[in-house]
């Protein structure tokens, strides 16, 4: 009985967790289900697409651009898509670092205080932190140079996704991981748990539920407001994959520009979204 509880507390932190973490890292989801087609870099202003065959597109802070490191001369509706472009991805890089780092925020309080609550001051909940803490750390390391200026290189990332989505893999990963490492106190405790409750598995179970749906309160409008932000993220991409499609069939060159590929099946609401 006693195991049948670790597991579906174990189960339950894990799914908590990974509902606030799956927010940050990953959009691909019933409003954005994209993947990069070719790779993308940012810094200090400057956008760098390589396409497929081999031609590198940069766009500038003053949005002139060049293809192979030749200049292009636009005319003004090429140039009012050009802009277009680069703002809405000058705008979703924040978006998307910020919503990163609130996702673990949200993962980090879910998966602590359940553990915390299981095992008091226990080594594992010190354990948790520095996981997070960890994490928090690779996030602005591999997206931000030492002065706090973003940068971005998609040639590094492990999988197609707008950004790399194998922190959700890593982080389900140590979360298991220290789980695993853990059971033997865990089980002591929920054992120790039980004794002060003289032994009513029924009554420990409700003292649980009951702690979890506090927490889940607690939690739910900030999950809530991430999701909103991760709504706002996928119409400002879908509107850069617009102006990229028009980039595309209006200037020489860019015949095999299409980095931003999104789902064709969500693009509900076409007029509204592409608003510009």
């Amino acid at each position: 009985m006693s195991k049948k509880l670790l597991l579906s507390v174990a189960l339950t932190s894990a799914l908590m967790s990974g509902h606030a973490f799956a927010h940050d890292s990953s959009f691909q989801n019933n409003s954005c289900d994209m993947e990069l087609d070719g790779h993308i870099q940012y810094y200090q202003g400057d956008l760098t697409v390589q396409m497929d065959n081999g031609s590198v597109m940069t766009i500038d802070s003053h949005h002139n651009m060049t293809i192979n490191g030749e200049p292009v001369s636009l005319d003004s509706e090429q140039q009012r898509w050009v802009s277009e472009y680069y703002n809405n991805i000058d705008i979703a890089i924040p978006m998307t670092l910020n919503i990163a780092s609130e996702g673990l925020q949200i993962a980090n309080v879910a998966v602590t205080e359940v553990f915390t609550e299981l095992l008091g001051g226990d080594q594992m909940g010190d354990d948790f932190r520095e996981l997070f803490d960890s994490l928090e750390t690779k996030l602005n390391t591999s997206f931000y140079d030492d002065a706090g200026n973003i940068r971005v290189d998609s040639t590094k990332f492990d999988e197609p996704g707008w950004f790399d989505e194998s922190w959700e893999q890593e982080f389900e990963a140590q979360i298991e991981s220290l789980i695993s490492e853990s059971m033997g106190r865990i089980l002591i405790a929920v054992g120790t748990q039980m004794l002060w409750e003289g032994g009513d598995m029924s009554e420990f179970e409700q003292k649980m539920e009951r702690w979890g749906k506090d927490l889940e309160y607690r939690l739910e409008s900030q999950a809530a407001a991430l999701e909103e932000k991760g709504d706002a993220l996928c119409k400002v991409l879908k509107k850069a994959d617009y102006a990229e499609g028009k980039m595309q069939a209006s200037i020489s060159g860019l015949d095999d520009l299409n980095l931003l590929d999104i789902d064709q099946d969500n693009h509900h609401d076409h007029n509204d979204e592409m608003k510009m």
